[in-house]
């Protein structure tokens, strides 16, 4: 097992005052952080996938995920799934009409 120097004071303190030096509970709080975070992050990015597919709306996923469309589109981003997929069909149902 590894041995971790803490050199912030603000996690030494947090060590002591809240966990009154128990490294253990600390560090299964910690994963358990992680393991939170993990389990929104893939809720996130399923629904994402879900709208890039079309099986959801911008709106379905942003109300799912009680944030707004703006906060949606920002998760777009951070998962680098286009808001909108251009392909061949779609640039020619668009641009037909103008024949």
């Amino acid at each position: 097992m590894q041995t971790i120097q803490i050199q912030d004071s603000f996690i030494t303190t947090l060590l002591e005052t809240k966990f009154y030096n128990d490294k253990s509970k600390f560090i299964e709080a910690i994963k358990e952080l992680f393991q939170t975070k993990s389990k929104i992050e893939t809720q996130e990015y399923n629904l994402l996938k879900a709208y890039d597919r079309g099986d959801l709306s911008l709106w379905q996923v942003a109300n799912i995920l009680n944030i707004s469309k703006s906060e949606t589109m920002e998760l777009l981003k951070k998962y680098d799934i286009p808001f909108v997929r251009v392909d061949s069909e779609y640039i020619e149902q668009e641009f037909g009409a103008f024949k």
